[in-house]
């Protein structure tokens, strides 16, 4: 990815966690004051639909934003009825558009904005199986809670918000570095749906950030020390080991992993998960903002 932008409160939070990498241009929009540059200030709206109807021109404040583009949003804020218009105004750039989607607990959200929620969700899964977007990457608060464990409440955003942005970012640096060795192959052109997590090398357990319904590609990226690459000779063997018993979980789904040199002390297994399935419930009628 080369630009990040985050829409709405989530958006722009999770947003700013990757401005702590230099590999990235980050924008920010939101209702409420936020500091620092590429900052734009939405009125506040009463309703998703007076947000669709009055976004603004932001072409000159996208002035810079280039390349596959990372678009990071929730779906249950009345800020993200505007979602649509900023990515076609992001498309008319040619930009290359990928979509963060943060699911919230909607058993704790109003009626209105489950309905809301579920709109935008689905929605946005429409244009990403129409290849509008790249892909749809989805994490759900609710996965996050479960894989952090108890974090105080002045913390918890915080925390969650890091999560996914160091171990996205991490998954975009292996997607754009060398490997030491791989059985890397051109992803399956369909599977525009996915998630991304993390997996433990004692056990092997994995802790996806979405329940990814019918997947049918993973990816493994292991980050390996480089002095341990040099001296353990039992290392591949143990990593393939891994992938053998992932297969027997679920033959149907195509495994692929790399391999890649760190200078961490400790090793770090990250993986996305990949399906052309929407997810949730009945798919809605797709919105013609784009048309």
């Amino acid at each position: 990815m080369d630009t990040i932008i985050g829409l709405g409160n989530a958006g722009c939070n999770i947003a700013e966690h990757f401005s702590q990498y230099p590999q990235y241009k980050v924008f920010r929009i939101d209702t409420r004051e936020r500091e620092g540059s590429r900052f734009y200030k939405m009125p506040d709206l009463s309703s998703p639909e007076e947000y669709e109807k009055k976004c603004p021109s932001l072409k000159s404040f996208f002035r810079g934003a280039k390349g596959d583009c990372l678009f990071i949003m929730a779906g249950s804020g009345h800020i993200s009825g505007c979602s649509l218009a900023i990515l076609k105004q992001l498309h008319e750039k040619k930009c290359d558009l990928n979509i963060l989607y943060i699911k919230t607990d909607t058993s704790l959200l109003a009626q209105n904005k489950q309905l809301q929620e579920r709109a935008t969700f689905q929605i946005l899964q429409q244009y990403a199986r129409s290849a509008i977007f790249k892909k749809m990457y989805v994490v759900d608060n609710t996965r996050l809670e479960q894989i952090l464990g108890p974090v105080p409440i002045n913390e918890y955003y915080d925390r969650l918000n890091q999560l996914v942005s160091s171990t996205f970012h991490m998954v975009n640096v292996f997607n754009n570095s060398q490997s030491v060795m791989s059985s890397f192959s051109e992803p399956t052109e369909v599977c525009k749906i996915a998630t991304i997590g993390i997996v433990s090398a004692e056990d092997n357990k994995e802790k996806l950030f979405f329940d990814l319904q019918m997947q049918r590609e993973k990816v493994y990226y292991y980050a390996i020390n480089s002095d341990k690459l040099n001296t353990d000779a039992e290392l591949l063997f143990n990593i393939k080991k891994q992938l053998r018993e992932k297969v027997l979980e679920d033959e149907r789904t195509k495994i692929s992993y790399g391999i890649f040199s760190t200078e961490y002390e400790e090793d770090y297994i990250y993986c996305s998960a990949h399906a052309s399935f929407i997810q949730g419930q009945n798919s809605f009628e797709k919105n013609e903002n784009f048309s």
